[in-house]
């Protein structure tokens, strides 16, 4: 078996990182295990877009508000659980509602380039 310089090693094993340091193979893995929640994100931007809404928009609510301590309180317990909204749509029927709305909206910008 031929001895490779540490050197050269280093080098080849260079090729399998971007710049971010991160594996490209691990990488692409991670992207095609989460093309279905890119989708439904870059579907609620789209809607996000048709409502002109303003980002001030996005702030919490009360009812979020009140949720926050409990995800505090998972974050220091080391298991941090989301249990508040961050986006656009209220629950699910809100958000089979905003598709049914880019369905039919006149825009026609692919949904795969946003």
């Amino acid at each position: 078996m031929i001895e490779l310089p540490e050197e050269i090693i280093e080098y080849i094993i260079s090729f399998t990182c971007d710049r971010r340091g991160y594996n490209k193979i691990h990488y692409n893995e991670r992207k095609k295990a989460n093309w279905i929640r890119m989708r439904r994100i870059r579907g609620e931007l789209k809607y996000f877009g048709l409502l002109n809404y303003s980002v001030a928009w996005l702030r919490t609510c009360g009812a979020q508000k009140s949720r926050i301590p409990a995800f505090k309180k998972s974050l220091k317990e080391g298991n941090p659980v989301v249990v508040y909204h961050t986006g656009c749509y209220k629950n699910r029927n809100h958000e089979i509602d905003g598709e049914r709305a880019l369905e039919n909206t006149w825009m026609d910008i692919p949904f795969e380039k946003l």
